[in-house]
């Protein structure tokens, strides 16, 4: 666990190598997965803004990772000279608010096996795969893909294995490999 939710803010962190994930207890108790970070991802932030007096989410390590963790003093003092830092900061927060407001309003409208198709492709869009010839490969557990494409653990895994049998990608124990190819258009189906 690199930040645990309802600690006492004082750091960010900017991630360089590796993966990590966002989660969130929901009002149920259960563990929500929000999104993951990837390679030049800021995170921690919010503890800068006033009024934030504890951390909102709880960030793990899902990969080997290298953080660097830089003091909120030291940031502000960081951005004095080299200004364009706040400005990386604040495209990465708008980055990830128009992720957010597109998977709202499209999830209920797609069906499961390309909400699935899309959040492994975001995964590797966003740096968090490998690239390997042929293709990228991402570790994820069918769980966590489940959590980003609102399905269940058991669905997400029927759509990977479909996937695999149609061609899209291939699967490696726990390794999922996407092929390379153009990415479906709407018009297509998944399987």
């Amino acid at each position: 666990m690199v930040i645990e939710a309802g600690a006492r803010p004082s750091c960010l962190y900017l991630l360089i190598s590796g993966l990590c994930a966002v989660r969130h207890t929901g009002s149920q108790g259960q563990d929500l997965l929000l999104a993951y970070f990837c390679p030049g991802d800021f995170f921690g932030e919010m503890g800068m803004l006033p009024g934030v007096q504890a951390r909102s989410a709880r960030i793990d390590v899902a990969t080997d990772a290298t953080l660097l963790e830089i003091p909120y003093d030291e940031f502000l003092k960081l951005t004095d000279r080299h200004p364009s830092f706040w400005l990386e900061l604040a495209g990465q927060l708008a980055s990830r608010l128009r992720t957010t407001n597109r998977r709202l309003a499209e999830m209920p409208a797609l069906h499961a096996a390309e909400r699935v198709w899309q959040a492994l492709s975001a995964v590797v869009a966003d740096g968090g795969a490998k690239r390997v010839p042929g293709g990228q490969t991402l570790r994820i557990t069918r769980q966590d893909l489940g959590k980003l494409a609102g399905c269940s653990r058991e669905l997400a895994g029927t759509i990977i294995r479909d996937l695999a049998i149609a061609g899209r990608l291939e699967l490696r124990g726990q390794t999922i490999v996407l092929l390379d190819q153009p990415a479906p258009s709407q018009a297509e189906s998944l399987p």
